[in-house]
């Protein structure tokens, strides 16, 4: 509208006496309002704000109902895809991981590298590695050991006899833990026909101390995997290596006395497994990260390049309690097989999963008196099978000299039996 023009009268405007004016548009037809007819309505105010609210709350339950839509279509596609899967409508295929090997491997000797077990045995079993330096009237002896029991303020260390063979009854025993704290030791008492010796140290804070978790030579195996650990401390002064990796020969050994010794070693499991002398008296571990034995140096006729000779832990923890409680070594039966492996029978005895076939008997001993022969496969011991050297090793451990014994065998394919009396461990013996 031209500024110029009349403009039409407004509410409140006089109407022009000479002439009535045009009657006035709606408001709502108009572009414009006069001041009066711009008025709160209270009622309308409110039907915003509610149209508002109710606009915010249908957003709202939109969303909601369009998530939920996109959640069970996922969950359909899936349930789609596994009953395609499990029907073998479609094939699968294995998920390939690829690692930056560089990167992430662990700083572990070369030995663990591509071994099954290795990476998880050694940080399981290294805590309770300790190395021994016995400086005694022959000069100085090192080795390994490991902690298998805390007692008040002490650690009982389980070691190696011939770490103190030549020292002498005023040998000084200094102990490092794994952790670099060096303390002096005291030897609690030794086992030339075991081959273990016990030391007692004080490491404070005691609770610090870790114990290894024990094994039992009852379960093992004819290759089993094995590993051997010893003190990195100990490696480290002779530039060894305190870790290797093996597995057992089926072969219980007895060795004869040899340089001056004054008794044999009995029951010896062996393994194929290359020991730095640094780590004689450290653990033999499972792949489980379980001890199963404590390795040792072995001269003599027996004694092989790349084999180790272990005291089975279930005969050396016999001795572990008997040196705490009384200081001197358990006693030990006696049955008389020298030398077994483990076998497996076939023919009409092929229900048996496993025996003990007997290389070598002793002379004179309890086996050879009850009719026992060299060949013979004995089946069970106690009323219980012995499906394995282990098995039979075990058991004597937990017997007593004195203790009757009902033993069952096979003799030239025919089943014998007999209770048989065991007798006191001699310091040697003969083969029959």
């Amino acid at each position: 509208m031209d500024p110029d023009e009349e403009q039409p009268p407004g509410p409140g405007d006089e109407p022009d006496d000479d002439q009535p004016g045009p009657p006035w548009l709606p408001p709502d037809d108009r572009l414009w309002r006069h001041p009066s007819e711009v008025r709160v309505n209270p009622a309308t105010t409110r039907q915003v704000e509610a149209a508002g609210i109710l606009g915010v709350w249908a957003r709202r339950v939109e969303l909601r109902i369009w998530f939920l839509g996109l959640v069970a279509g996922v969950v359909g596609a899936l349930v789609c895809a596994a009953i395609l899967v499990a029907t073998g409508a479609v094939g699968t295929q294995p998920t390939v991981l690829t690692e930056n090997t560089t990167a992430t491997m662990a700083a572990t000797p070369a030995a663990t590298r591509g071994q099954s077990g290795a990476t998880a045995v050694l940080p399981q079993v290294e805590p309770s590695v300790v190395g021994l330096s016995v400086n005694g009237a022959q000069g100085v002896e090192t080795g390994s050991g490991i902690i298998v029991s805390t007692t008040d303020q002490y650690c009982y260390v389980l070691t190696d006899s011939s770490l103190f063979q030549e020292a002498g009854a005023n040998s000084q025993v200094q102990v490092v833990s794994n952790s670099g704290q060096t303390k002096a030791g005291y030897l609690v008492g030794s086992d030339s026909s075991a081959g273990i010796a016990v030391v007692r140290v004080v490491f404070l804070p005691l609770n610090s101390q870790s114990t290894v978790d024990l094994g039992s030579v009852a379960n093992i195996e004819t290759g089993e995997e094995v590993y051997s650990v010893g003190s990195p401390f100990m490696a480290g002064s002779s530039n060894g290596s305190y870790f290797a990796d093996g597995y057992i020969i089926d072969t219980s050994s007895y060795l004869q006395p040899v340089n001056g010794a004054s008794d044999a070693m009995f029951s010896m499991l062996v393994a194929d497994i290359s020991v730095d002398t640094s780590a004689y008296g450290g653990a033999l571990v499972d792949a489980a990260g379980d001890v199963i034995g404590i390795t040792n140096p072995v001269t003599g006729p027996l004694a092989r390049t790349g084999l180790t000779y272990v005291t089975p832990i279930d005969t050396a923890m016999a001795d572990v309690s008997s040196m705490i409680k009384y200081g001197k070594p358990a006693p030990h039966p006696w049955f008389g097989v020298l030398q077994a492996n483990d076998v497996s029978l076939t023919g009409q005895h092929a229900s048996a999963s496993g025996v003990v076939q007997v290389d070598t008997v002793a002379s004179g001993s309890p086996a050879a008196k009850a009719g026992i022969a060299d060949s013979d496969v004995i089946t069970s011991m106690g009323g219980k099978s012995t499906s394995s050297v282990g098995e039979l090793i075990s058991w004597l451990a937990d017997a007593k000299p004195g203790q009757v014994v009902s033993v069952d065998w096979l003799h030239n394919g025919k089943s014998r039996q007999a209770d048989i009396t065991l007798g006191d461990q001699p310091a040697s013996a003969s083969p029959s």
